[in-house]
């Protein structure tokens, strides 16, 4: 047999494991996606009746929800695609013939393998493309609707109110953290119960250099008596020393999961340089990249559950797959919490579970019989 028609033979094999991997990757996908929405509109079916949200808005809501729920349901959805997929392949003896072929389980196993990696590469450039700005938009609908019904202070970026100085309160209508920016803003200076000045102006910048916000245009109010009050306009940009920076408000409106990697690596890089340790923004950002990684060991870890123990049900094939699931999840979140507190450095915090499966699941693929 000649190496072309070899190469052939390996290529068909090939694209039917990966049509037969794709059939079984996207029902599951779709099932657990199912489950998330389902379970998420009977969490959140007092809330919709209790506010005036509409259908559209509801609608949307899960829609910038979706990209959330493919991000978290991706290693699931991989680990179950690919014992389902060799499960069935070993129950119709077709993966009997493939070795008495001469082909190796880790030749037949390299097209899952590949597609994992490629998997785990685009699952962190959707969870930073789509993924993070989809939730800060969902956030702002928590915020107008659901947040409105609770008597607690809850994170935002909307109708920002902040005392910065004595007498003198800053309010911001809206903050963008991506460049710095406060949106319709209104200082205004109290003497007793009375406003004595008032700043209005329809925007504020941070500048870098000088360490201060800047206000390009603005208009005054002064009160300097009952009778007499005096209006002003600077159409010149005027800097004004504040008690507070942009990585406050930042840290006030933002979750860190609502910024894509990029931006979290400008803010953390902005804490250090402002001598601010909290390891919750450092923690989430390694998270980004390690969680992304968990697909690939979920193919490894699907592939040495279903061909250790080739004559298992697939019961038990799924019965192990929901526990290593869990497992899984449990190790990253135990990491994740212990590096919030600073018990653990931030990166080993979130990379210490995939060390640990990936380790595992490659030990366990290699010693299984080829």
């Amino acid at each position: 047999m000649s190496f072309s028609v070899i190469l052939n033979m390996l290529k068909l094999m090939d694209i039917y494991i990966l049509k037969q991997f794709l059939s079984k990757f996207i029902a599951t996908m779709i099932s657990f996606i199912s489950i998330f929405i389902i379970v998420d509109v009977i969490d959140h079916l007092d809330k919709f009746i209790d506010t005036e949200i509409t259908r559209d808005e509801i609608f949307q809501y899960y829609m910038y929800t979706l990209p959330w729920y493919v991000s978290i349901g991706l290693p699931m959805s991989l680990l179950l695609a690919t014992v389902f997929c060799m499960g069935l392949l070993q129950r119709r003896n077709e993966l009997t013939a493939i070795k008495a072929s001469g082909i190796s389980l880790r030749r037949v196993s390299m097209s899952l393998l590949i597609f994992g990696f490629i998997t785990s590469i685009f699952s962190f450039y959707f969870e930073n493309i789509l993924v993070a700005p989809s939730l800060h938009k969902r956030a702002e609908i928590e915020v107008e609707y659901f947040q409105k019904s609770r008597n607690k202070r809850k994170v935002k970026n909307q109708d920002i109110y902040l005392q910065v100085g004595k007498n003198q309160v800053l309010y911001i209508k809206r903050f963008d953290f991506k460049n710095n920016t406060a949106h319709n803003i209104s200082l205004q200076k109290y003497d007793g119960n009375n406003i004595s000045l008032r700043i209005d102006a329809p925007m504020m910048t941070w500048d870098d250099n000088s360490g201060k916000w800047r206000i390009p245009t603005y208009r005054t109010r002064s009160n300097l008596s009952p009778e007499f009050i005096k209006y002003g306009y600077s159409p010149s940009d005027t800097l004004i020393q504040m008690d507070f920076t942009p990585v406050d408000l930042t840290k006030q409106s933002v979750k860190p999961e609502e910024m894509n990697y990029w931006e979290l690596k400008s803010f953390v890089e902005r804490l250090r340089q402002n001598g601010i340790l909290e390891p919750r923004w450092t923690v989430n950002l390694h998270f980004k990249p390690a969680f992304a990684f968990s697909s690939i060991i979920m193919v490894i870890f699907g592939l040495s559950l279903s061909v250790r123990k080739p004559r298992s049900s697939m019961a038990v094939g799924l019965g192990v797959s929901i526990f290593i699931i869990f497992l899984y999840y449990g190790a990253i979140k135990f990491g994740q919490s212990m590096g919030y507190k600073g018990e653990m450095d931030p990166l080993l915090s979130v990379w210490i579970g995939n060390i640990i499966f990936f380790t595992t699941g490659i030990f366990l693929f290699l010693k299984t019989r080829s």
